[in-house]
C-alpha cells in the first residue's frame, strides 16, 4: 500500500489530507515544518501549505484554490501553487505576510518503518477499516540538503534531518498527544496517544516506534503493548510503555507553542497547539537495564487533550 501519494481524492465529501515534513538543521540552528493538504469540506474546499520554524516561533497558513492542487503518479509528485512535494525532495515558493520564502530541498536515504500486510504502516491491521483519521510515516529519518531564503536572509542546507508524515480522514483525533525527534546520530523516535472512535465507541491507542543503530524497537496497543503510568498536563506529558521483557519510559515537553489549524469534519477550523523545539527523554529498558538513554531539545511535540 503506498500511503505516501493520494489516498482520498477530491471526490470524497467533507474530507483532508496532509503530509507533515520537518527538517532540523542545527548547523544554521534552523527548524521548519512544512505542512502540505488539502480540504474537500463542500463549503471551504481548498489546498494549503502551513509553514512553521523556530526562527520566529510563528505559524503561517496559506490558502490556495483547489485548482491549484495537482499531482502525479509513479513516483508521486505533489503539487500546490508553486511548491512540490516528492520524496526525493520539496520545493517552496510563497509569501507570508508580505515576506518572500523560497526554498529548494533535496532528500535522500528515507528510513520507513518495517511493513507487512497485516501491518502496511504505524496502524497496522486498522489500516484496512474506516478511520476518523488514518496515520503514515513515510520516513523516521532522512538527509536533507539544499538552499533556503526567507525575505534577506539565505541558508545553505547540508546533511539536516528530515522526518515526514501523513494524515487522512475526516477530524483529527478529539484529543491526543504526540511526539516526534531525529537529532541524534543514529536514532529517531515517534510516539502518539489518542482517542479514537472505533466500531462505534470511543477508545484509546497509541503506538511508538523507535530506531536506534540499525534496530527497530516497535510498541502499540493493537499489538499487545501496555500504556502504563500516563499523566498529562496543558503543555506536557509522559508516559510508560511496556513489552514482554522490555520497558520505555518518555518525557516530553511543549517550549514556544504555537497554534496550527486542524480538520474538524473535513473543514480546517479547529486548531492544535504543537511546538517544534520541545524537551524530550527516552528511556528504554531491556530486562531491567537502561539499554537505551536518549534527550531532545529539538523535538516536535503535540497537547490537544481534555484535561
Amino acid at each position: 500500500m503506498k500511503q505516501f501519494g493520494i489516498m482520498v481524492g477530491l471526490d470524497k465529501k467533507d474530507a483532508f489530507e496532509g503530509w507533515f515534513c520537518k527538517v532540523d538543521d542545527p548547523k544554521n540552528g534552523l527548524l521548519l515544518s512544512i505542512i502540505w493538504g488539502y480540504s474537500t469540506h463542500r463549503e471551504t474546499k481548498h489546498a494549503f501549505i502551513q509553514f512553521q520554524d523556530s526562527l520566529k516561533h510563528d505559524t503561517t497558513y496559506i490558502s490556495y484554490p483547489i485548482e491549484e492542487l495537482n499531482w502525479k503518479e509513479d513516483p508521486f509528485v505533489l503539487q500546490i501553487g508553486n511548491n512540490e512535494l516528492s520524496q526525493s525532495g520539496m520545493i517552496l515558493d510563497f509569501e507570508m505576510d508580505g515576506i518572500f520564502l523560497r526554498g529548494d530541498f533535496q532528500f535522500s536515504s528515507l528510513s520507513p518503518i518495517k511493513k507487512s500486510f497485516l501491518k502496511p504502516n504505524i496502524m497496522g491491521w486498522l489500516t484496512y477499516f474506516p478511520n476518523e483519521c488514518n496515520h503514515s510515516i513515510i520516513s523516521m529519518n532522512h538527509k536533507v540538503s539544499g538552499e533556503l531564503m526567507i525575505g534577506n536572509q539565505s541558508w545553505t542546507i547540508e546533511d539536516a534531518d528530515g522526518y515526514i508524515e501523513k494524515d487522512w480522514g475526516t477530524s483529527f483525533p478529539k484529543e491526543y498527544v504526540w511526539v516526534q525527534a531525529n537529532d541524534w546520530d543514529n536514532s529517531s523516535v515517534v510516539f502518539s496517544y489518542a482517542t479514537v472512535p472505533v466500531f462505534g465507541k470511543y477508545a484509546k491507542g497509541f503506538f511508538l516506534v523507535l530506531h536506534h543503530e540499525g534496530k527497530e524497537y516497535r510498541f502499540s496497543s493493537i499489538e499487545g503493548s501496555k500504556l502504563m503510568n500516563f499523566k498529562v498536563s496543558d503543555d506536557s506529558f509522559s508516559a510508560t510503555i511496556k513489552k514482554k521483557h522490555t520497558r520505555l519510559k518518555i518525557n516530553a515537553k511543549q517550549t514556544n507553542a504555537v497554534e496550527l489549524a486542524s480538520p474538524d469534519n473535513g473543514e480546517m477550523k479547529s486548531h492544535i497547539k504543537e511546538s517544534l523545539d520541545g524537551t524530550l527523554e527516552l528511556i528504554l529498558e531491556i530486562e531491567g537495564r537502561n539499554f537505551v538513554e536518549l534527550s531532545s531539545k529539538r523535538a516536535s511535540i503535540d497537547v490537544h487533550y481534555n484535561l
